[in-house]
C-alpha cells in the first residue's frame, strides 16, 4: 500500500509500507560537490554560480568568515584539486575532512547519487543522507542502485549527480544536460537504511 506524503507541483510523493519514499520526475543535473562546479570570473566552471546561491545566501559553496565564496589555493593537493575555483558542497559531509577540504563533499562528477527535495526530506523522521536510493528509467526499465547525498529545492522533483546522468547515457553537463521528461525517471529512497558506501547522517 502507498500513501501520499505530499505533493510537489501537483505531483504526488508516496510512502510505501516498507518505509520507502518515491516519486517520478525529471533528471536535472546536480553538480554540487564537484571541486570545479563553480568559480569566479576568469575560470571555466561546469555550472552557473547562481545555482550555488547569491551574496548573503550561499548554499552550494563554502564561504569565508566574511561570507564570500572560498577560493581553493594552490599547492594543497587533493584538499584543493582545482586552485582558483570555489569549493562546492553537498548536504552529505564525509567525516575526517575539514570545511575547506574538497574531500569533505561528495563529488557529483564521480559518485552516483540522487537528490531529495527539502520538503520530502522533512516529511518523515528517518535520515535521508546516506540512505539507499534506486533510480529507474521508466522508458527502458534500467535501474541504478545508488545513494542519497544532497538536498534540492522543495518545488522540484528529479535531480541527480553528473555520474548518474552518465550511467543512463545522458549529457552530464549541468547547464544543458540531463532530461526534462517529468514522467521518465522514478526515484525511490529508503530513509533510515544505509547505502553500501555511505553511513547515514
Amino acid at each position: 500500500m502507498s500513501k501520499v506524503l505530499l505533493t510537489v507541483g501537483g505531483v504526488p510523493v508516496y510512502q510505501d509500507d516498507d518505509g520507502s519514499v518515491h516519486w517520478t520526475g525529471e533528471l536535472t543535473i546536480d553538480a554540487d560537490g564537484c571541486p570545479h562546479a563553480y568559480g569566479p570570473a576568469g575560470t571555466e566552471p561546469l555550472d552557473n554560480l547562481a545555482n550555488a546561491g547569491y551574496p548573503g545566501n550561499w548554499w552550494g559553496v563554502v564561504t569565508t568568515d566574511s561570507g564570500q565564496p572560498y577560493v581553493q589555493k594552490k599547492g594543497q593537493g587533493a584538499k584543493a584539486p582545482w586552485p582558483g575555483y570555489h569549493l562546492s558542497t553537498t548536504a552529505y559531509l564525509v567525516s575526517g575532512f575539514g570545511e575547506y577540504d574538497a574531500r569533505r563533499y561528495v563529488d557529483s562528477e564521480f559518485v552516483e547519487f540522487g537528490v531529495v527535495p527539502g520538503n520530502v526530506r522533512m516529511s518523515v523522521p528517518p535520515k535521508f543522507m546516506g540512505c539507499r536510493m534506486l533510480i529507474t528509467d521508466n522508458k527502458t526499465g534500467e535501474s541504478l542502485e545508488c545513494v542519497c547525498c544532497d538536498v534540492g529545492p522543495s518545488n522540484h522533483l528529479g535531480e541527480a549527480s553528473m555520474a548518474v546522468a552518465e550511467f543512463f547515457g545522458l549529457d552530464p553537463d549541468p547547464k544543458v544536460g540531463g532530461s526534462s521528461d517529468r514522467t521518465r525517471w522514478h526515484y525511490r529512497c529508503w530513509p533510515g537504511v544505509a547505502s553500501e558506501d555511505y553511513p547515514l547522517q
